[in-house]
């Protein structure tokens, strides 16, 4: 399996980049860290899914790089959390992205659930 191919990564990759559009917009000097921080965790989940897939003939370690991914996608949904509470993203945005990271933990979470089988 190509990591390429799982739609956790094309999700988690998707995510990153539509999430580094919105964070650059916000101005460098208001909450630096709070913008890095997310743009971190953003980035994590879908390199620690590659990481994954190439321990995947180890499941035991694949499912360990999945705990990261899943972890990693409910920080970001912290964040985002965090960015809407002091005013730096809109409700509308806040909602989309909560939303869709949302269903990513769910999708990661269904994977780990399907390999511990």
């Amino acid at each position: 399996m190509i990591f390429s191919q799982l739609k956790i990564y094309q999700i988690s990759h998707q995510l990153e980049s539509e999430l580094y559009l919105v964070v650059c917009q916000i101005p460098n000097h208001k909450f630096e860290n709070a913008c890095g921080q997310i743009l971190r965790s953003s980035s994590s989940i879908s390199a620690n899914i590659v990481e994954g897939c190439g321990k995947q003939y180890y499941k035991k370690e694949f499912i360990r790089f999945l705990n990261n991914a899943l972890g990693f996608s409910d920080e970001t949904q912290h964040h985002l959390q965090v960015l809407f509470n002091k005013k730096l993203l809109a409700e509308k945005t806040f909602i989309q992205f909560a939303k869709r990271y949302k269903n990513l933990s769910v999708r990661i979470l269904n994977l780990i659930n399907c390999l511990k089988k």
